[in-house]
């Protein structure tokens, strides 16, 4: 496979995600929180569940600021991108556990992160291959000190001789924005899918933890 195609082939990946939406839907539908709504635990569940969706949204438009309009033309390593190699995979899959949080289940934000951490792994080693090519030692010096999805949170000694100047592409970003916002519909979701449970019009087939 040439790079070229590699690289084409990520929006094909990407719409892969959209096709899964009714897989992650149903856990959803089909359940409900073991913890009521007034409980300790599920309070505390919701309010984590919705800080890890505003984290995912603000931690995706801050690593658009580095890498939009610029994926696949320039080998970016300061920003989010000195912590993780994939800091957009990482936020989101956070912001899928985050959902699983809002609904009042510790069982469903597991799947879920788990899901995101393997369809974006997959994604990510296929990419891998495509920056390989495209940039070479640099990129697998790169590899070698940031790790690929799990943030490393201390910095080495050259990460600030190696800043670089910030300019960002004001469409992408905005983009990514709103693509972001999706995450916070969960938080309203929840709400809905509760009421809906309470009148009896959505019958859930069992409870989760």
């Amino acid at each position: 496979m040439s790079v070229t195609t590699a690289v084409f082939q990520q929006g094909k990946r990407m719409r892969f995600l959209w096709l899964a939406v009714p897989l992650l839907l149903t856990p959803i539908l089909l359940s409900q929180s073991a913890w009521p709504s007034e409980t300790l635990p599920r309070q505390g569940m919701e309010f984590m569940g919705s800080a890890f969706i505003i984290l995912c949204v603000a931690g995706r438009c801050w690593a658009s600021l580095y890498i939009g309009g610029r994926k696949n033309r320039e080998l970016i390593t300061n920003g989010p991108y000195k912590y993780t190699r994939n800091p957009l995979y990482f936020f989101s899959s956070l912001g899928l556990a985050g959902i699983g949080l809002t609904f009042g289940s510790l069982a469903i934000a597991a799947f879920y992160f788990l899901f995101g951490y393997l369809v974006f792994a997959y994604v990510s080693a296929r990419e891998s291959t495509a920056l390989d090519g495209l940039f070479g030692d640099a990129y697998r010096e790169y590899c070698h000190k940031v790790p690929a999805f799990f943030p490393r949170l201390r910095r080495s000694a050259g990460d600030v001789a190696h800043q670089l100047s910030l300019t960002f592409n004001p469409v992408v970003l905005k983009r990514t924005a709103i693509d972001s916002s999706c995450f916070l519909l969960a938080i309203p979701g929840s709400e809905l899918i509760e009421s809906l449970q309470l009148a009896k019009l959505l019958k859930p087939l069992l409870q989760l933890f």
